[in-house]
């Protein structure tokens, strides 16, 4: 889950990132000045973007339960291949399937 959360801060930063510096592009002739004078606030701000874009991202995911998500398909798919699950069509059909029937 922190993975996802982590990847997805990942693009989406760098997505805003591309998109900020595309807009920024005026401000490319006094970059040495810039970041010089204000070099630690503009990385301090960005670190503490990033911080709250993936606590709000890791807050989604397990929200949305995407933490489990491999415990449940894996728990779910063998239900279906038992036999033990509410559609008695699909497990007949993946047993078929299994058999080498059509």
């Amino acid at each position: 889950m922190a993975r996802i959360a982590f990847g997805l801060t990942l693009a989406i930063g760098g997505a805003a990132a591309w998109l900020a510096l595309d807009e920024l592009g005026y401000l490319a002739p006094y970059r040495n000045a810039l970041l010089r004078d204000y070099g630690w606030v503009i990385a301090a701000y960005a670190l503490a973007l990033a911080f709250d874009l993936f606590a709000l991202l890791y807050l989604g995911c397990r929200r949305l339960g995407l933490g489990d998500a491999g415990r449940k398909l894996r728990r779910l798919d063998g239900e279906v291949r038992r036999g033990e699950t509410f559609d008695a069509e699909l497990a007949q059909r993946l047993r078929r399937q299994e058999e080498g029937q059509a």
